[in-house]
């Protein structure tokens, strides 16, 4: 592939396959996907955008991104025009046409008998599909092990929000009572003031007479009232949050000191996800065997004074084309006297 392209490979990529655009399509949130990414994803139901997961609105098709279009084809162009050079065999001058497994490099024609005698090749653009899936599915592992991350990070939050919220449902039914607590006691102070105010305005002798019990109503106290526990516990919420929260990630990543190389295993070994484990796979199950003549036929024979005897069969068409057969199994056996 040659250098100093005009257009990037990073501009004319697709968020969702990581290949060059192939009908790119725009959404409303000003992203763009190959539509056949973009159906895939749908499939599940869910209209969102694949990379910024905004909701796309229902009955609408995304226009095509022409622009995006054009420069793809520019890209391609471009790729076409300054690729013959880096090509061609640096010995030979020959189109690289195959691909090494041995030496995992591509070659030429001219290559094979002279460096490569006797390595397994195969065709370049197989070559390159089979490594552009392996980079895919790599690619798509990584991306599973990382939603597990965000989706462990997604519940713990949504976890200590409701913890947080449900605090604060209980504090306020709390704050609510001692509120409801406080007004019973200002309406009670309220009426004591004002049957005093009533004993102040009687005559002097009733008021000399009621002024013990005044007095005994002007002395109520009122004890202060206690709001302890009606504030939320952010010290419990926010301490060490980060911390606490790694540590409990850390928990749920388990760690293994060995692990396994995939590109060095047997072809016919299997290497798990987490490159922990290995199985044999087993062989492909081989065809089955041709079945069996529908007629059988038995001879006995018996013979004394010949020397020599043989006996002779022939296959029909039909059975003829049920493969391979035994026509004849012979077993000597001494005649009896």
């Amino acid at each position: 592939m040659a250098t100093n392209f005009t257009v990037s490979v990073d501009e004319v990529s697709c968020p969702v396959c990581r290949d060059v655009f192939t009908y790119p399509v725009l959404l409303p949130c000003s992203h763009s996907v190959c539509k056949d990414c973009l159906q895939q994803c749908w499939r599940a139901g869910c209209r969102k955008c694949p990379f910024c997961r905004r909701v796309c609105p229902p009955g609408t098709e995304p226009p095509v991104n022409l622009a995006l279009k054009n420069l793809c084809e520019r890209f391609h162009q471009e790729q076409e025009a300054g690729g013959d050079a880096e090509t061609l065999c640096s010995l030979h001058g020959e189109k690289l046409k195959l691909f090494c497994l041995v030496d995992k490099q591509p070659i030429c024609a001219d290559c094979v008998p002279n460096l490569h005698d006797l390595h397994k090749c195969c065709h370049l653009k197989v070559a390159v599909h089979d490594h552009k899936s392996h980079v895919r599915h790599t690619e798509t592992q990584i991306k599973e092990d990382f939603l597990e991350l965000h989706q462990f990070l997604h519940d713990e939050e949504a976890g200590r929000i409701a913890a947080l919220r449900a605090e604060g449902v209980k504090r306020s039914l709390n704050l609510s009572r001692k509120m409801d607590d406080v007004a019973q006691k200002m309406e009670a102070l309220s009426a004591t003031i004002k049957a005093i105010e009533q004993e102040m305005d009687k005559h002097d002798v009733q008021f000399l007479q009621s002024y013990n019990k005044t007095m005994k109503q002007a002395q109520c106290t009122v004890q202060t009232p206690d709001f302890s526990g009606v504030l939320i516990n952010v010290a419990k919420h926010l301490g060490n949050l980060k911390f606490q929260v790694c540590q409990k990630m850390a928990g749920m990543a388990k760690y293994t000191p060995v692990i396994l190389d995939p590109n060095t295993a047997c072809p016919s070994l299997t290497l798990s996800k987490d490159l922990t484990s290995v199985k044999t796979v087993l062989p492909e199950t081989q065809p089955a065997p041709p079945p069996a003549l529908p007629i059988v036929f038995f001879w006995s024979v018996t013979h004394q004074h010949s020397r020599g005897w043989g006996l002779q069969g022939r296959l029909g068409e039909k059975e003829a084309e049920l493969g391979q057969a035994s026509l004849l199994r012979c077993t000597v056996s001494p005649v009896p006297l």
